[in-house]
């Protein structure tokens, strides 16, 4: 009896210490979920409680020492609402790169964030902070407090089963999130770049180039391939335009995809020193730029780095965001760029069709009724599923006509390619999105479109590509027909 009458003041601390970090920090990575009814709603639930017995164990060895609790505790829980606050407001995702601009931004630019609702809420804080810390001193750390270590450990443990069952259930949450990006930004990249480019042949004649890398797009559900939808009716009615609807990458991720893509790296290569696109253009007297909206990952960022110049739309915002910017965004940076050089490889890259459908695409592309009304993938019926989905594609017809609209008003030669990075399962045995094998998911969309111009400068190229077309490829032909389109090759080969 007296163990229990001793135990009952540390549960109940523990059950206010956990609804308070709750309210303040691991609340935040749920805020913006949109759910659809009950059973929506009960299963996110389900999942905030069982992140938070993960948190709840952390906690509970935290508190078991007055001067780490009281020191530790208090450093990190206001260091967490800092960034909860911005992922409450403003839907933020607590990444690397969110990360480095804190680290690294100057302090009379961090001022400018410093708001009333941010500092009431941080006010906030700091009255819960020390309402926990006066109920914790009241607490005899060797009475009853050592009772519940092992239910501690089980909760702590739940969250490395979870993670190794589905990877990313509970890393990409508050407070986890917050612990990978430091990590990564402290982490050096894997990928190694060469810093000696071989000897080129290339004419300086004028060239602009824009290079759409596109976000889990499959090649069956693209119109010009043949999907009983049309899809894409924009592309579909230009004339000099060819997909390639049999190109194949084992990379189903971004992280993987998009480095081997921009580089000499093959498929079947695990380790080694390569080459970026970027560095080989530049060296043939082209300007490069990166517009991208999506944030950089540690697998490629030195690749973009090599770039002139880097532009980056609503960088602190995933793919994780419910509230990010469309992808016509980057068309305010492309326009002021364009005119700028004469010959310009330009990179667009898209938070295209990535989960959540419905936040990658306007209204008036809402053509396929009904659509998805929950993230909880159970709760969806497949036909609204692969509706949003295709609206999305519809979406992506606009996005790239408008690019090619744009290049037809240019003087000179102009190419556009599109690749999306890898597919998108849609239910087919089973699977649903990718970083996982599959047909759906291993079959990316590619086409290329010439301007007038430039196949009247270099007609032998679009025939070539013509007669391929229905060949099957790998992405690892993607670096080299850049290199081909650009006018560049290596004298030794």
């Amino acid at each position: 009896m007296e163990k229990l009458r001793s135990l009952k003041p540390v549960i109940v601390f523990h059950l206010l210490l956990n609804i308070i970090v709750v309210i303040f920090i691991t609340g935040a990575s749920y805020y913006h979920i949109p759910l659809e009814g009950l059973k929506d709603t009960s299963i996110y639930l389900l999942h905030l409680f069982v992140l938070q017995l993960t948190v709840g164990g952390i906690l509970y060895f935290l508190s078991l020492n007055k001067w780490l609790f009281r020191i530790l505790f208090s450093i990190l829980f206001l260091l967490y609402c800092g960034f909860s606050f911005w992922a409450y407001s403003q839907d933020l995702s607590v990444t690397m790169p969110l990360i480095q601009s804190v680290l690294e931004t100057k302090a009379d630019i961090a001022i400018d964030v410093i708001t009333l609702p941010y500092i009431l809420f941080l006010a906030a804080a700091i009255l819960a902070l020390s309402f926990l810390l006066k109920r914790h001193q009241k607490l005899q750390s060797s009475k009853g407090f050592k009772i519940l270590v092992i239910p501690a450990l089980l909760c702590v443990s739940l969250f490395f089963v979870l993670e190794q069952k589905r990877p990313g259930s509970l890393k990409n949450r508050l407070p986890y999130n917050l612990a990978n990006g430091f990590i990564e930004y402290f982490e050096k990249p894997n990928l190694k770049l060469k810093t000696t480019i071989p000897e080129l042949e290339f004419s300086e004649d004028p060239l602009k180039m824009i290079f759409v890398l596109g976000e889990t797009v499959r090649a069956d559900h693209i119109g010009l391939n043949g999907y009983e939808r049309n899809t894409t009716p924009l592309l579909t009615s230009e004339n000099n335009i060819i997909s390639f609807n049999k190109l194949y990458t084992d990379n189903t991720y971004t992280g993987a995809s998009v480095p081997q893509i921009l580089t000499d790296q093959s498929l079947e290569s695990e380790e080694g020193t390569y080459t970026s696109i970027y560095s080989v253009a530049i060296k043939a007297k082209f300007k490069t730029t990166w517009i991208g909206n999506q944030t950089l990952e540690k697998s490629f960022y030195p690749i973009v780095k090599t770039n002139n110049n880097i532009i980056l739309i609503d960088k602190y915002k995933s793919e994780f965001s419910f509230d990010k910017e469309l992808d016509e965004a980057m068309f305010l940076p492309l326009d002021s760029i364009l005119p700028l050089n004469k010959r310009q490889l330009i990179t667009l890259h898209m938070i295209g069709s990535h989960w959540w459908y419905e936040n990658r695409y306007t209204k008036e592309h809402r053509k396929y009724t009904p659509v998805i009304d929950s993230k909880y993938i159970p709760s969806l019926t497949k036909e609204q599923i692969v509706n949003s989905y295709d609206n999305t594609i519809l979406y992506l017809d606009y996005f790239l006509f408008t690019l090619i609209e744009k290049l037809k008003k240019e003087k000179d030669p102009t190419v556009l390619i599109y690749v999306s990075d890898h597919g998108e399962h849609l239910g087919e045995n089973g699977k649903w999105l990718h970083a996982q094998s599959g047909k759906a998911a291993i079959n990316p969309a590619y086409f290329i479109w010439f301007s007038k111009k430039y196949q009247e400068k270099y007609p032998n190229k679009m025939a070539q590509l013509k007669a391929i077309k229905n060949q099957e490829m790998t992405t690892d032909s993607i670096y080299y027909t850049l290199l081909d389109l650009l006018g560049i090759s290596f004298l030794n080969n």
